[in-house]
């Protein structure tokens, strides 16, 4: 979790120092190993280093290769040993080299096209003097983030935008398109890179970009391929393949020079990643740091308290779980600098437990933290399901329905039926009627009275046609393939995962996703989704795969925690604070986001509805929050300026 930025000027004058210093300090808080600068004429990269992995213990950045080219990388490289052979013969690196000095000699072997023989979370920046060209490239998953912007002859690069928006050549405003797409549809357009600030652009997954005097190009350099199918002799033999990768997939990211913390729940996803990492580790004794399990617990007997798994994980492993007792939900405490953070109108309804936990991580010495984000998405997707109605498979459909039903015993059975009814029609209907029924979904879905405070203008630009995506609809793949596939590639989750990113940042830590391991994924899209589910069972192959490893209990857990109510008893203690936050001096109403009446009328009785079987009046008065904040404070100054000006 390093932080890198550059300047390139484009018209051959020279860089001021001052300049990519102002960038760099902007973003100190993600290096505390020290910051380095390299400049030559109009070309400047910066870093601010956290050293995580043990071959980057005494590495210093930016990292210069001996033909003259130099690198700012932030991340971590899993395939090291696959590359060694390949790069060898020309250059002396050895297995106890940092990443950089793999990813120049890739780019000494393969050129442009390094970046797809990298495997693992990274973002980078490589200069080479020799053809005056600027590559920027991210990982598979976009679990690094990397922005850009150009303003005429100015070329920038960093980690975070508010390294790029200290650069005095820098002006933005907000992208109100991508505002309205994410706040009102909740499909924001990402796979071109838009952010939500106008101008300035995050680096698709999985893309590079060349930069010289003469141009700017940018390309896709890998993806999956949802058309390839792996078919073994039986389920046995699928589970032990999955589990040979999802054991890859936890101890590539165990790599660590310092103490490694677990965020465990007590749920299937986060325990199998600490039972698989305790396995690992004594295993080969001496062979990986420490491990620390630690969980945020809810009070006895509440829908949330989770603490007997945990207790089932003691006892089967004689180790001892970190647990933090959670406090009063709530989200006001720290929003500012939260938001400041994450750069974007993104809060988090239970940031007090949030912040809690990661402080709590931070003071263990640990500077990597594994997490089970993503499980469910990956693991629990019905998509198959259509597969199954195409092949008349009609009876094993009705069949894996009820047995989620039996698999979910919080969950509404209908769920899972208006589910499938919806995924049966997205498949079956003509291309051609697509556009109508969008529309009429949107008309349906997105109502004044759903989000009634904003202006009828904003909620335009949340058209469901503006903002969908460019995913995968080939007909050749199934279509289990194809819903596994959207899923990784969601621009919804990219901004997920920067959230994820930025918020580990503020803690000098490191987050790592074991199920957004790439080879797993694609594992994962090529075999069936019956298998994946198997006999009707959610995440079975994962159970299957883990037996033996976790404890019984988990293993035949049949509910998730709900927080439901804890969530919801914040807003209502931090109501007052909200109400005053959204109604002085209100920008979202100045700059028309927000109907001011309206907003006054709806918050009234919005107090009213905060209790219930859901958290959909919290979330959406946790959104106008958001969207205020992040205007307060990437562009209340900006305002302030214009109104002297008219005055």
């Amino acid at each position: 979790m390093s932080g890198i930025a550059g300047i390139y000027y484009l018209d051959g004058r020279p860089v001021e120092q001052t300049d990519l210093q102002r960038m760099l300090d902007s973003i100190a808080h993600r290096g505390p190993d020290g910051s380095g600068v390299w400049t030559d004429g109009s070309v400047a990269l910066g870093c601010q280093l956290l050293r995580v992995t043990p071959e980057s213990v005494n590495e210093t950045q930016p990292f210069v290769h001996h033909s003259g080219t130099v690198i700012v990388f932030d991340g971590r490289l899993d395939n090291r040993e696959e590359l060694l052979p390949k790069l060898k013969a020309s250059s002396n690196i050895s297995r106890d080299s940092p990443d950089t000095a793999f990813v120049l000699a890739a780019y000494d072997v393969f050129g442009d096209n390094l970046a797809g023989h990298l495997i693992g979370d990274f973002a980078l920046g490589l200069f080479d003097p020799s053809r005056k060209k600027l590559l920027l490239a991210r990982d598979a998953i976009g679990v690094r983030p990397l922005y850009y912007c150009q303003s005429g002859k100015t070329f920038l690069f960093a980690s975070e935008i508010k390294a790029l928006l200290v650069h005095p050549g820098v002006s933005t405003r907000p992208n109100d398109d991508v505002l309205a797409q994410f706040l009102i549809s909740g499909q924001p357009q990402n796979d071109r890179g838009f952010t939500f600030f106008e101008g300035v652009y995050g680096l698709p997954p999985a893309h590079i970009a060349v930069i010289t005097p003469e141009g700017f190009a940018r390309r896709q350099y890998w993806d999956f391929d949802a058309t390839q199918q792996i078919r073994l002799k039986s389920f046995d033999e699928y589970a032990e393949v999955f589990r040979h990768h999802f054991g890859n997939a936890v101890q590539r990211r165990l790599r660590s020079a310092y103490p490694v913390a677990v965020s465990v729940s007590g749920g299937l996803d986060s325990s199998s990643i600490f039972c698989i990492g305790e396995t690992l580790r004594r295993r080969i004794p001496g062979g990986y740091s420490p491990l620390f399990g630690i969980s945020c617990t809810s009070p006895d007997g509440t829908p949330a308290d989770e603490k007997r798994f945990l207790l089932d994980i003691e006892e089967k492993y004689g180790i001892v779980i970190t647990k933090v007792l959670m406090g009063p939900m709530g989200f006001m405490i720290g929003s500012r600098k939260a938001i400041w953070h994450v750069e974007a109108p993104f809060q988090d309804s239970e940031w007090n437990r949030t912040n809690l936990f990661l402080d709590t991580v931070r003071r263990t010495g640990a500077r990597l933290l594994l997490t089970g984000h993503w499980g469910d998405q990956l693991l629990f997707n019905q998509g198959y399901l259509v597969d199954l109605f195409n092949r008349l498979s009609w009876g094993k459909v009705r069949t894996h329905l009820k047995e989620f039903c039996r698999w979910n015993t919080d969950v509404d059975p209908g769920y899972f039926r208006r589910l499938f009814f919806k995924d049966l029609l997205r498949h079956h209907v003509p291309v051609a009627l697509m556009p109508f029924l969008r529309r009429v979904k949107g008309k349906l879905s997105r109502t004044t009275q759903d989000h009634p405070w904003y202006t009828k203008s904003f909620r335009k630009r949340a058209h469901p046609l503006a903002c969908q995506e460019t995913l995968f609809h080939s007909k050749r793949s199934p279509v289990h393939a194809r819903s596994l596939y959207n899923v990784a590639r969601s621009g919804y989750y990219v901004l997920c995962m920067e959230w994820n990113n930025k918020v580990a940042a503020m803690y000098g830590l490191e987050y790592a996703f074991p199920f957004l391991d790439r080879d797993l994924i694609s594992f994962l899209i090529g075999i069936p989704g019956e298998i994946q589910m198997w006999k009707g069972v959610p995440k079975g192959i994962l159970r299957e795969a883990l037996r033996g490893l976790l404890p019984t209990p988990i293993l035949e857990r049949r509910w998730k925690a709900d927080y439901t109510d804890p969530v919801n008893e914040g807003m209502e203690r931090e109501y007052p604070e909200v109400v005053d936050c959204l109604q002085s001096h209100s920008m979202a109403v100045q700059l028309g986001y927000v109907n001011g009446d309206v907003l006054r009328n709806g918050l009234t009785r919005a107090k009213d509805r905060i209790r219930g079987p859901d958290c959909l009046v919290t979330w959406s008065l946790r959104d106008l929050v958001a969207l205020e904040l992040w205007l307060q404070v990437f562009f209340e100054e900006k305002e302030n300026k214009k109104g002297k000006i008219g005055t």
